[in-house]
């Protein structure tokens, strides 16, 4: 009985432990999948990213404007799948929703915070980190916004004080520090660099997220051995299946 009781337990703690290392899983380009959002959301993604265009009023879900729909509006593929999740108390480890903006800061936060200030309430209860990316506006307006919004950083940029609590995420290209395909072990010259990097944006209290890594098992297995927050990828089974294996 005693042996039988630590296998569940062993199996339990397991479970948590592959729980939280989902929390690390980024949907890039989610929208281009089957099921937007909740495919991600299904697996215990962490961290979902929709790419928003501000059209004629309307806040457009697409990655290129030629891919544009009037149908695929951010409220019904991304804000009210949210709202129900949260409202129902199922948030699993869905904790941050990231939103590129393609169009510029001034026609597209305005239409975003509209959208999603009837929320705010729910939001903040269930600690959803709402990150503006792309194009976001002026630094030091960061200020003018509602306080559950807050901005993705970049490594060339420089906060003033006070502002920390508005920018506690920050992603950066792969690109910028090297090279790498991934289908090869990652050059020592490369590896040093993006840990620095890592540790230095850890050190000023943000999480990190690269992107243009390799989707791949090898890009999974170094960005998490990096120390990076938030692995992205299009890839999303194969991603989900790495992390719940990274524990074990």
């Amino acid at each position: 009985m005693k042996g039988l009781l630590i296998a569940v337990f062993s199996l339990l703690a397991l479970n948590m432990q592959a729980q939280k290392a989902l929390m690390k899983a980024h949907a890039h380009n989610d929208y281009e999948h089957s099921k937007p959002f909740y495919e991600a959301f299904g697996l215990g993604f962490g961290s979902i990213e929709a790419d928003v265009y501000a059209i004629k009023g309307e806040l457009l879900v697409a990655h290129d404007i030629k891919d544009i729909k009037a149908d695929r509006t951010l409220k019904t593929l991304y804000i009210d799948p949210i709202v129900k999740v949260l409202s129902e108390n199922k948030q699993g480890n869905f904790h941050q929703f990231l939103i590129d903006f393609k169009t510029s800061a001034d026609s597209t936060l305005p239409l975003l915070i509209k959208a999603l200030e009837p929320h705010k309430d729910l939001f903040i209860q269930r600690d959803l980190r709402i990150v503006i990316s792309g194009n976001r506006p002026a630094i030091k307006n960061y200020v003018l916004y509602p306080t559950w919004v807050t901005f993705d950083g970049r490594s060339t940029e420089s906060y003033p004080a006070g502002l920390g609590n508005r920018v506690v995420l920050e992603s950066e290209s792969l690109f910028k520090f090297g090279v790498w395909s991934g289908q090869g072990p990652i050059s020592p010259e490369l590896k040093e660099k993006l840990k620095a990097y890592v540790d230095r944006v850890h050190a000023q209290g943000r999480k990190v997220r690269l992107w243009a890594t390799p989707d791949s098992l090898l890009g999974y297995q170094t960005l998490y051995d990096l120390g990076v927050d938030y692995i992205g990828t299009d890839h999303l089974s194969e991603l989900a299946d790495f992390l719940r294996l990274a524990v074990k």
